[in-house]
Order: structure tokens, then C-alpha cells, then sequence
């Protein structure tokens, strides 16, 4: 029914990679020059040089330099790891992920860099694999990287979200979603749709509707949480609560779906209500919310007839007889009046019915004849019935009442007689 909505994780590699390349210059002078594992005099002034090149927009001129100087560094050094850091940048401001990777997974194999940078980059690669769907390999280095967070930001927190979602763990991205949304100043609108996706995948209906109704309170004016809500409590078989959340939106000016309304209207009629039913898709179509066409007016007449309100129903299946060019709404017109034994006017609707395409004439034949009979008006009453009992579906009835018919002319016959 539902067709969860995943947000889909999209970053801007070239400004990452311009902004960790400048990081990663900024760390090359927090280093001590006398330090075991400093970076020497000479990788560090090719780098600060190589920087300035990625600052003028020289990437491939930057991308050769950092090879010729990868070759000329001591081996299994921070100098390496530096170099292969800045090539791994490098190349996703070129968007050669791949190679990003590759560069960014040698330099923390090594295991020279400081454990905020090594955690850093690891936070990249993982960025790259989600940037090439490569959701599982993403997930290893994201875990090992969020556990070292001493204070998660919302960002991070859905991006993990994002991470264990796409991989289908929806149970595990569920708490990532809930964090990003409860320490977030602003959270988004996708963080929302994350975490009703996630409960919906779980088929959590009470938790969906949870985050509904958060997302409901930061946007009152779309109409798809309205809409997504009222769903939510029908699957859990709440359907007055559904009825009660379109009901709202309608009144608040958001629903507009066409299929929301006709589900609004048709939870009111099926749930005893079909007068407030009737009146909200009056009201819809007075509003051109609906087309008034033959779907809506046939649910218009039969919701007020379910109403037992006879007036509005007979005058909406009158307008359903024009709009349809068919007979078969003054058949339901001729039984309105026979439930209140008001012949004449039934009579009359039945033969703008007979003038009219009909599904099955029989029936209306068979109705006309007893329309007649009842206003001692045998003749024309017979001759129905035997019009009728020219349709297989019909006959039987006619043969039974034109049998009733005559005799009751004869006994009406035999009165009036006597009577003179």
C-alpha cells in the first residue's frame, strides 16, 4: 500500500574534498618537528605547495605533483600517510571515487595518522561508498567511526540512519533517526521521512504514526502526512481516527488528493455516518475539489440515499440519468418512491427509465407492472408483466404477478359490480 520513501544520501564530494584538503594542511603544523612520527621538512613544504595549486583550481597539476612525491617519501611513514590522505582527496575532487578509496583505505592502513584524522578519513571512505551504493562496505568503517564521536552531530546521526536503512536494517537505523531529530535545532523534513520509511518497513503502524504526527506539527500544510497518517490508522484498524485526520485536513484547506477525499466521504458513509459523508463531498464538489462526473455523483446519491435522505438522493440520481445518458438512476428513483408507496411518481420515474438505455429493462417492466397494479390499473399493469416476462431474469416474478394481477382485477371487477 505504502511505498516507503528512503532518503537518499547525497553530499557534495569536490567541497568535502576542498575542505579536508585544507584541514589536512592545517594538521601537517600541529605536527612536532622532533617528534617520532613528524612529518619532515621537505614532504611538508611539497604539500603546502601542492594545497596552493587545489586553492587555484590545478587539480591535475596538484594530482601529478602528489605522485612524483608518493614515490620520493620514506615508505610506511606519516609522510606517506599524508600523501596518500591528500591523493584520496584529490581524486574525489575529481570524482574518481574509487580511487579515493583505495588512496584514503592505504594511508589508514598504515597506521601513522592521529586517531581524530585516521577516524576522519575513515568517515570519508564510508561517504564514498554510499556516494557508489556500496552501502555494506560503507557500513563497516561508519560504525567503527561513530563509536569514536563523543558528541554525535545531527548530521552524523543520520547519515548512520541512512547507512544501516539502505543496507535494509531498518530496526538499527530507526534509533540514529530519532537522535539526529531530537538534538537537531532544525531538523529536517528528510529526517522525518527516514524514520516514518523505517517504521514503515518494520511494519511498526504505531511508531509510523508517531513520526507522522511530529512531522505533522513542523509541516501542518502538507497534505501527504495527513494523508499518510489516516492510512496509518486504518491499517491498525482505527478507521474512525482516519476519518477524523482527513476530516481535519479537509477543514484545514490541505487535502486536495482526489483519492483522499473519495476515502474521506467513503469512511463516513461505511461508518454510520453517510449524512456528514454526503455533505463533505457536496461540499468537495461545490468547491471543484471533485469532477462532477459519474463516479462522484453515483457516491453522492447513494451516500445521502444511505442517509435516508430522499430529496438531496433522488435529485443527485437525476443528475447521474443526464450524465450517463442510462435509465438505470430513475430505477432507483421508482424505488424511493415504492419504499413510500407514492406510485404515481414512481410510475413516472420508471418509464424516463424505460426511454433510457437499461442494464436489465426486465426489472423495470416487472417495478411498472406493480406500480400499476397498485393504482388499480390492471390493464396497463398486465402488460408490463408480460413485457417482463420476456427477459430469462424477470420471468418468473411476472408470470407470479400477472397471475396476482388478474386476479385481483377480477375481484375489483366483481366490487365494483356489486357496488352498482
Amino acid at each position: 500500500m505504502y511505498s516507503s520513501k528512503l532518503t537518499s544520501i547525497t553530499n557534495n564530494f569536490q567541497r568535502v574534498a576542498k575542505l579536508s584538503l585544507l584541514i589536512g594542511g592545517l594538521l601537517l603544523t600541529t605536527y612536532s618537528w622532533s617528534a617520532p612520527n613528524s612529518v619532515s621538512s621537505k614532504t611538508y613544504k611539497e604539500l603546502t605547495s601542492i594545497q596552493e595549486m587545489i586553492s587555484a583550481n590545478q587539480t591535475d597539476q596538484a594530482f601529478t605533483a602528489l605522485k612524483t612525491l608518493h614515490s620520493e617519501v620514506e615508505k610506511d611513514s606519516l609522510d606517506e600517510a599524508l600523501v596518500l590522505q591528500m591523493l584520496g582527496y584529490t581524486e574525489m575532487g575529481r570524482n574518481n571515487y574509487q580511487q579515493a578509496i583505495d588512496h584514503l583505505k592505504r594511508s589508514l592502513a598504515l597506521n601513522r595518522l592521529p586517531e581524530n584524522v585516521k577516524y576522519n578519513v575513515g568517515y570519508m571512505v564510508a561517504q564514498l561508498y554510499a556516494a557508489q551504493e556500496k552501502y555494506d562496505e560503507a557500513l563497516v568503517f561508519a560504525e567503527e567511526w561513530f563509536k569514536t564521536l563523543e558528541a554525535p552531530t545531527p548530521d552524523q546521526a543520520i547519515f548512520m540512519a541512512n547507512i544501516f536503512a539502505q543496507t535494509g536494517k531498518y530496526k538499527q537505523a530507526i534509533p540514529y533517526a530519532k537522535q539526529a531529530i531530537e538534538s537537531g535545532k532544525e531538523p529536517r523534513e528528510s529526517w522525518y521521512q527516514l524514520l516514518i520509511a523505517c517504521n514503515f518497513e518494520l511494519k511498526d503502524y504505531p511508531q509510523a504514526a508517531e513520526a507522522l504526527k511530529g512531522a505533522l506539527i513542523k509541516w501542518p500544510a502538507k497534505a501527504d502526512y495527513w494523508e499518510q497518517l489516516a492510512s496509518v490508522y486504518v491499517l491498525m484498524d482505527n478507521e474512525i481516527k482516519g476519518l477524523a485526520t482527513l476530516q481535519l485536513a479537509w477543514k484545514a484547506g490541505v487535502l486536495e488528493k482526489e483519492n483522499s477525499i473519495r476515502s474521506m466521504v467513503q469512511l463516513a458513509v461505511t461508518h454510520g455516518i453517510p449524512e456528514h459523508g454526503a455533505r463533505l463531498l457536496d461540499s468537495a464538489l461545490q468547491k471543484d475539489a471533485l469532477p462532477r462526473d459519474k463516479t462522484y455523483i453515483d457516491l453522492l446519491a447513494n451516500a445521502w440515499l444511505a442517509a435516508r435522505e430522499n430529496t438531496p438522493a433522488i435529485t443527485a440520481f437525476e443528475e447521474l440519468a443526464q450524465l450517463t445518458k442510462e435509465g438505470d438512476p430513475y430505477l432507483r428513483i421508482a424505488n424511493i418512491y415504492i419504499e413510500k408507496a407514492e406510485w404515481k411518481k414512481a410510475e413516472a420515474a420508471l418509464r424516463k427509465a424505460l426511454d433510457m438505455k437499461l442494464e436489465e429493462p426486465g426489472k423495470a417492466w416487472l417495478i411498472l407492472g406493480i406500480a400499476m397494479t397498485e393504482q388499480t390499473r390492471f390493464d396497463q399493469g398486465m402488460d408490463a408483466f408480460k413485457k417482463a416476462r420476456a427477459f430469462a431474469y424477470t420471468e418468473k416474478q411476472a408470470s407470479s404477478w400477472l397471475k396476482y394481477a388478474e386476479d385481483l382485477r377480477r375481484q375489483h371487477n366483481w366490487i365494483t359490480r356489486n357496488q352498482s
